[in-house]
C-alpha cells in the first residue's frame, strides 16, 4: 500500500500550504487493527501531540504517549499507528523536489528517526502557526523548515560518523552521568587515551566538546521530565545535575530560548 504525498490515516482539522510545504493538523480515524504496512512517497515530519503512538522510528520507544517529532524520509515503509482514536498529530509534508534540493545541502537520514528538542520546539511553533495563520506565516514556515533540516542533518552526522569503540563508551558514560560531573582526565583515563586526544576525537565525532555534550544530555533529560506535570522544577533541576532551579532555568533558556515553564505549557497544549 502506497500513500501519495500528504496522505495520512487521519481526519484533517486544519491544512495550509506555503512554498509547496503542506501543514496539517489531524486526528486518527483508523483503528489499530486496521492499519497495515504502508509506504509514504513523500518526506514528512510528524509531531505527536496526544495519544499513544506505536512507531518503528529510531529513537522511539515501543509505545510513545508524550509529544515527539519523527522524520520519515521518502519511501519510508512502516506500520506506525495510534492505539485508540483519541490521539492528535501534526504533519509537515515536503515535496519531492524540495527534499532533493535539501539533500544537496544536508546529509539527511535515510530512515525514520526521532528528532531532538530543538526540532521538537520548531515543529510546535509550526503547529501554532497553522492555528494562527496570517500574511507572514509562509516566511515563518520556510524558516522553521530549514531549522528542521539542519537538526535532522546534525542527528544523522552523530549517528553515522565513524570512530573507535572507546568514543561510544565515553558518550554512554556522559549520557548516564547524573549528579557528579566527571573530569576530562577521568574520561580519558577510562578510554586509555591522552586528554587532549580524547577531547579532539570527541568533538570530531559528535560535533560538541565533552562538556557541551554533557550539558545537552542533561537538558534532554530535563525536557523528558518536564512532560510530567507532577514534577516540580526544583525536583527536575536536582535530578539533572543542576545546582538549583535558577541555574537550571538559566541553562534551559540559553539553550532553547524559552523557560522550562513555557516549554511545559507549549508541549502540554492539545
Amino acid at each position: 500500500m502506497r500513500f501519495v504525498p500528504g496522505q495520512f490515516l487521519g481526519a484533517f482539522e486544519r491544512q495550509r500550504t506555503a512554498h509547496g510545504l503542506a501543514l496539517a493538523d489531524l486526528r486518527p480515524t483508523v483503528p489499530e487493527h486496521q492499519v497495515h504496512t504502508h509506504t509514504h512517497d513523500d518526506a514528512h515530519f510528524l509531531l505527536l501531540l496526544a495519544g499513544r503512538y506505536v512507531s518503528s522510528a529510531r529513537g522511539m520507544p515501543e509505545v510513545r504517549d508524550r509529544p515527539a517529532l519523527v522524520l520519515n524520509p521518502p519511501g519510508t515503509t512502516h506500520r506506525d499507528r495510534f492505539r485508540g482514536l483519541d490521539g492528535r498529530f501534526f504533519t509537515l509534508s515536503v515535496p519531492t523536489a524540495s527534499w532533493r534540493s535539501a539533500m544537496h545541502e544536508h546529509a539527511l537520514p535515510d530512515h525514520a528517526v526521532k528528532l531532538g528538542t530543538v526540532a521538537l520546539l520548531a515543529a510546535h511553533r509550526l503547529c501554532d502557526e497553522l492555528r494562527d495563520w496570517d500574511g507572514a506565516s509562509a516566511l515563518v514556515v520556510e524558516s522553521e523548515y530549514h531549522l528542521l533540516l539542519a537538526e535532522a542533518a546534525r542527528d544523522a552526522r552523530e549517528r553515522l560518523a565513524s570512530g573507535p569503540a572507546w568514543l561510544a563508551r565515553a558518550r554512554e558514560q556522559l549520557q548516564d552521568t547524573r549528579d557528579v560531573t566527571p573530569r576530562l582526565s577521568e574520561l580519558a583515563a577510562a578510554a586509555d587515551v591522552h586528554p587532549v586526544h580524547f577531547s579532539r576525537a570527541f568533538r570530531a565525532r559528535y560535533g560538541r566538546s565533552p562538556g557541551e555534550y554533557l550539558r545537552h544530555c542533561r537538558l534532554e533529560r530535563a525536557c523528558a521530565l518536564l512532560h510530567d506535570p507532577r514534577r516540580s522544577l526544583a525536583e527536575i533541576a536536582a535530578q539533572c545535575g543542576y545546582v538549583d532551579q535558577s541555574h537550571f532555568s538559566h541553562a534551559f533558556r540559553r539553550a532553547y530560548r524559552l523557560t522550562p515553564t513555557a516549554f511545559r505549557r507549549l508541549v502540554g497544549r492539545a
